[in-house]
């Protein structure tokens, strides 16, 4: 209820449903049958008690014939409920990363009376809309969203198929004869609920894994007030198996890209960077591990801030903390896969311990922490 969910629905069906009757015309015979004259029919959005108010009171702002549309009730269509076995799918917004939500259907029924001084109007009026209203009409609008692409919706008009009349009974001898007809349509629309932005994504997973055939009671882990407690207390602690999934990149090697060099993976691994462009083109190294695909940036941490002439950055990782490093431009890394990164270093001027940092929306990883491997500017 906090969202704002207002998209003119109602307002545009109840357009496109006057605009698709008000091109009436009603003509004026003589006596030979031959049309003398042509009257356009008014067609107002007012309740008919209102059309008839203004009419006696000589507003003069209305004139006969004068067609008046109201709505007279919304209801919710149990009828055009769907879901997915229907195939009634939620879909993507690309264009706002949203997702478009099912439509609520409603009905809208709308009455119409039809005012007019004689009979041949009202005769005429009906012939224009009850030969198309069988079995029903079809509006067409816009669905309420901003994607690039526009998509049609079809909403039935569906007539009651009575037409009501209501003559005009008591009346004295000043009052003006008037015809008037009442009948009613529903309109089959819909009200779309507010987009909602997309699942947050899913970066970690960690899951315990028990052994049932040490008897494990479900239902008594499932009802106990202290979930953790009842796991804490269970004695089959060598049969629970655990699983963690992190989508945080990993460094797992690192070759030289040049020479074809292994760096091999051990604690306290060190590589010393020459200072000096060689025909080897040792600056440059693949990184080995996962998770590069949605690489967002890649830093090189240093503690000597003069090594590389960048400008120092902080990058505020939600899951893994906050780290601090010089932003390597774009250009001096390539996601090669998933599993493969290349990367070049920028000219080192001084000496120090380098760590290589690959960050990505779940988290960031270090050459030094993930794997022991930093680099020696000499």
């Amino acid at each position: 209820m906090k969202n704002y969910t207002y998209n003119f629905e109602i307002k545009d069906l109840l357009t496109q449903f006057v605009a698709a009757f008000d091109d009436t015309v009603v003509k004026r015979y003589d006596r030979s049958g031959n049309p003398k004259q042509e009257v356009e029919v008014r067609y107002v959005f007012a309740p008919k008690q209102r059309v008839m108010y203004d009419i006696v009171n000589k507003a003069q702002n209305l004139t006969l014939p004068v067609v008046a549309v109201d709505v007279t009730s919304i209801s919710y269509d149990d009828n055009r409920v769907f879901n997915k076995i229907n195939n009634f799918h939620n879909y993507l917004n690309e264009v706002d990363n949203t997702t478009g939500r099912m439509p609520v259907p409603i009905n809208i029924e709308v009455s119409m009376s039809i005012i007019c001084r004689y009979m041949q109007d009202m005769e005429q009026i009906v012939t224009n809309f009850a030969p198309y209203s069988n079995p029903y009409i079809i509006i067409a609008w816009k669905e309420p969203s901003t994607r690039t692409e526009t998509v049609e919706i079809r909403t039935e008009v569906l007539w009651n198929k009575n037409i009501t009349m209501n003559n005009p009974t008591d009346t004295s001898f000043s009052d003006k004869f008037r015809v008037v007809a009442d009948t009613s349509f529903t309109i089959k629309g819909w009200l779309f609920r507010e987009k909602s932005s997309n699942s947050v994504p899913i970066y970690f997973i960690e899951q315990n894994f028990i052994n049932t055939n040490r008897n494990f009671n479900f239902v008594e882990a499932i009802t106990a007030q202290n979930y953790e407690e009842f796991y804490n207390s269970l004695s089959v602690t060598a049969d629970i198996e655990s699983y963690t999934l992190s989508a945080t990149p990993t460094i797992t090697n690192i070759y030289y890209n040049g020479s074809g060099g292994y760096i091999p993976i051990n604690d306290n691994t060190s590589i010393t960077l020459n200072k000096q462009v060689s025909s080897l083109n040792l600056y440059n190294y693949i990184s080995i591990g996962s998770n590069y695909d949605y690489t967002t940036a890649v830093l090189l941490s240093s503690n000597n801030t003069s090594l590389v002439n960048l400008p120092l950055t902080t990058i505020n990782a939600e899951y893994t903390g906050d780290v601090t490093g010089f932003l390597l431009p774009i250009e001096n890394y390539q996601v090669l896969s998933n599993n493969t990164l290349s990367l070049t270093f920028p000219y080192l001027s001084g000496s120090g311990d380098i760590d290589i940092i690959i960050n990505n929306p779940a988290g960031w990883a270090s050459s030094r922490t993930t794997s022991g491997v930093y680099f020696i500017a000499e």
